[in-house]
């Protein structure tokens, strides 16, 4: 046996000193029967699969990339203590705690990957039943071409029309497109779709996984086409609401325990999830075993947006398959609904998921030449040259300000409380809350650290600090902590005796009985208002990690770089900061920061807990 004890001390040392968590030590060393190796492996995977990954190839411990290479000292420590190690594979095919999924163990070893076997388990159960719901809906080709010419009146064949008509037939389908590409419009006409194909009363559910994305579904329940090309029998049948998947579900945040499941089946004919890049492996599995196989689940999303925080980027990982194309009878049947012709055949086994994937591709919100949309397009296309355009600002719409100095961290403070010149206006003349909200949204300062100088905390407290200063603000003490007429914040958890989600923002006013409350935008444009004094989980709004804003948009977004280069950056971060904005991008920060991102960093599939 190998010297386990020395291996124990060392993993339990990088407990210690931080570098993997004390839940990785504890879960290798239960499952280790004193095996050293074992414990080294179930310790880099219990940390890895806390990081993003839903598995760890022979090869990452073949080229001895323990714990993501954080330590080269480390490493060789590890090495010592183990002695060499010929054959990963035999080592692991000794072990008890070991299987290839035929019964269960800790930890699965499937084609050379090495999985948990809980996300060996829901990966098994997702793709399985992707398999089984790979049928097509009954047709009718008459009654589809007309509602499709409801719809699409120029009769021109487009990935929209694609997209409404594999709703049609499909019961599992992946809308995918990046800002711009029509995703919101295709929603709309999807419902419309689904209820002039039935004569009967069908339930419809819109959700998103967070409150703002839920939230600005349900600015399209209110959308005018609606309207329009329903009767009012019809629209009986619109959505009432979006909420979020933990509340459709009722699923226990801590626990992730569902009340829904095979034996409970969630009543619904139709759900429709957007923002479904935040949808991690579990969660997927959960809202699949929820529903009945006759429910219609459309995801949509971007794939290229950062990846969900818990493990398993489910929606890039089928995305893998969104060029292959489609089966020859998918195909046969487009082609005699709305005549299209220019599908790539996918004549593999693939086809079980490709068949459930339509991307969007034409961007009718930007023009070719927006800088946005050069920029997104740059960063995951890798296209260095564009990249560093930027700098010399010869990007349009896009504006570099660099900072390496205290004046120069000082303006930035300064230009960005001007920016919300209106927005004091409006709250001094005491305008309508819908009025102020709307205002506050159309500009967001965005942060890729939480903590720090130029971090959201730092961004927040630096810019209350000078707007203090300015007289702008004037503060109240409640509960210990400071108040102002103006003050915005966001909800960080979900309070459903106050009906407040995660990414709720509200402002801080002033009501008619002098008690300082916050305002907070629902559903069809009401205004709900909560007294301070009564909130929990919140934070202070004037700047916001980019996770947390994902799923939402506005008119203008500043980017502030960190000061200092973190390894767990990627251009994930960079593209979703870029297309929260949709006519302007303002960036602060240093070159060299820039460029590390960018440039330096490998696409990473999970971004450590320290940045949202």
């Amino acid at each position: 046996m190998r010297k386990y004890h020395d291996n124990r001390t060392i993993i339990k040392r990088c407990s210690k000193k931080k570098i993997i968590q004390p839940i990785d030590f504890y879960f290798s060393e239960f499952i280790s029967e004193k095996n050293s190796i074992i414990m080294l492996i179930a310790a880099c995977l219990s940390y890895e699969s806390r990081n993003g990954k839903t598995f760890l190839s022979i090869d990452y411990f073949k080229n001895h990339c323990f714990f993501s290479n954080k330590n080269k000292n480390l490493i060789k420590k590890i090495l010592n203590s183990l002695g060499k190690i010929t054959n990963w594979l035999l080592e692991l095919s000794q072990s008890h705690a070991v299987s290839d999924g035929s019964s269960i163990t800790p930890l699965i070893l499937y084609k050379n990957k090495l999985y948990l076997y809980k996300m060996w388990k829901a990966e098994k159960n997702i793709l399985k039943i992707l398999y089984l719901r790979n049928n097509l809906n009954n047709i009718n080709i008459e009654k589809f071409s007309k509602i499709l010419k409801i719809l699409f009146p120029q009769n021109n064949d487009n990935m929209q029309k694609i997209a409404v008509t594999l709703s049609l037939l499909r019961n599992i389908l992946f809308i995918i497109g990046s800002p711009g590409t029509g995703k919101t419009t295709t929603i709309i006409k999807i419902i419309i779709a689904l209820i002039k194909n039935t004569k009967n009363k069908i339930k419809i559910q819109l959700a998103a996984p967070t409150g703002k994305a839920a939230s600005r579904l349900n600015d399209i329940l209110q959308d005018k086409m609606l309207n329009i090309l329903l009767d009012k029998k019809e629209q009986k049948n619109i959505p009432s609401i979006a909420i979020t998947l933990h509340k459709l579900f009722n699923i226990k945040q801590i626990s992730y325990k569902n009340i829904f499941n095979k034996i409970n089946l969630l009543k619904l004919d139709v759900l429709i999830i957007d923002e479904s890049s935040m949808i991690d492996l579990l969660m997927m599995e959960h809202i699949f075993f929820a529903l009945s196989k006759e429910t219609k689940i459309i995801f949509i999303g971007d794939h290229h947006q950062l990846p969900p925080i818990e493990t398993g980027s489910i929606l890039k990982d089928l995305c893998y398959y969104a060029n292959d194309g489609y089966s020859p009878e998918i195909i046969f049947k487009l082609q005699k609904i709305n005549k299209y012709i220019k599908l790539k055949t996918n004549n593999t086994q693939s086809a079980f998921i490709s068949n459930s994937i339509c991307v969007l591709k034409e961007n009718h919100r930007f023009h070719k030449n927006s800088g946005i949309h050069i920029f997104a397009n740059a960063i995951h296309k890798n296209e260095h040259n564009v990249i560093k355009k930027i700098f010399t600002n010869k990007i349009p719409n896009i504006v570099y300000y660099n900072i390496k100095n205290n004046l120069q961290y000082k303006n930035m403070i300064s230009q960005i409380i001007k920016k919300y010149k209106k927005y004091w206006i409006l709250i001094n003349q005491k305008e309508n809350m819908k009025s102020i909200i709307n205002q506050f949204q159309k500009y967001q300062v965005l942060c890729l650290l939480k903590n720090g100088m130029f971090g959201v905390t730092g961004l927040n407290e630096q810019l209350e600090y000078n707007m203090h200063q300015k007289k702008i603000i004037q503060y109240y003490n409640i509960n210990h902590k400071n108040w102002y007429i103006g003050k915005p914040i966001i909800i960080t958890k979900n309070n459903k005796y106050l009906d407040l989600y995660n990414g709720n923002i509200g402002i801080t006013n002033m009501s008619k009985k002098n008690i300082l409350q916050v305002s907070f935008l629902e559903n069809k444009n009401s205004i709900k208002n909560i007294p301070v004094h009564i909130l929990q989980d919140y934070e202070t709004a004037w700047a916001l990690t980019v996770h947390k804003a994902q799923g939402s948009e506005f008119n203008h977004t500043i980017l502030v770089l960190p000061n200092t280069i973190v390894k767990i950056f990627n251009k994930d971060l960079l593209y979703t900061a870029a297309t929260r904005s949709k006519e302007k991008l303002s960036i602060y920060g240093e070159k060299k920061i820039f460029f590390n991102i960018f440039f330096k960093m490998k696409n990473i599939e999970k971004v450590n807990k320290l940045i949202i």
